[in-house]
């Protein structure tokens, strides 16, 4: 027979025993809710955060062969348009600072350019590089070797042709292919070049990197 406090005791025990449990489960309940909340709010707050009002979170724009090719006729275009500016004897450096902040990334950083003609200073990394290899003594800071200026050639058409290859990764592409250009004279001159383009902040093209030299053994 069991005194009354023995069979306290025990009563106590089993009642400790079941508050703890108890416990375990209200808990265990507890971080299940919690889990539930955090895979329910966490895609609301992403949504949130991506709406269409911040711009941190919108969605990759792959650059296109059909932005490639109007960026290419652009170039083209450009050139053409300091050449006959020079020619008619007009503003031809305004045109061909439109060219280097439209068409290259030099607003963003280093463009990786290695002009046909260079051989002194053949890597134009900056914009005071490109530009005195367009318009020679004209720009801010001339190199000794582009004093005529490749721009200011009378060039009249620039054609690039079907060979045309690019890989294109997102907002970034790089190509290559040949490129004939014409002289006032009808003369046709073809280069080769390697081209890459990233997407700007503006939505624009940008040219990144710019190769270009003759054919081997021209």
């Amino acid at each position: 027979m069991l005194t009354f406090a023995e069979k306290s005791l025990i009563l106590t025990k089993r009642q400790n025993f079941n508050f703890k449990d108890g416990v375990f489960l209200m808990e265990k309940k507890r971080r299940f809710n919690q889990l539930w909340m955090l895979v329910l709010v966490v895609p609301m707050l992403l949504l949130v955060a991506c709406s269409d009002d911040n711009d941190s979170c919108d969605s990759v724009n792959p650059i296109t062969v059909s932005e490639i090719r109007d960026a290419q006729v652009a170039w083209g275009e450009g050139l053409v348009g300091i050449s006959t500016a020079f020619a008619n004897g007009e503003d031809y450096v305004d045109v061909a600072v439109a060219v280097l902040d439209d068409l290259y990334g030099y607003e963003y950083g280093y463009v990786l350019f290695k002009p046909t003609i260079a051989s002194d200073v053949p890597f134009r990394f900056d914009w005071d590089g490109a530009a005195s290899y367009f318009i020679g003594t004209s720009a801010p800071n001339t190199i000794a070797e582009d004093a005529s200026g490749f721009a200011t050639n009378s060039w009249t058409a620039v054609n690039f042709e079907d060979d045309w290859t690019f890989v294109i990764n997102g907002e970034t592409a790089i190509g290559m292919g040949t490129v004939v250009i014409t002289t006032g004279d009808g003369d046709e001159v073809t280069v080769q070049k390697s081209m890459a383009w990233f997407r700007g902040t503006d939505g624009e093209l940008r040219l990144q990197l710019h190769h270009s030299s003759v054919p081997f053994g021209q």
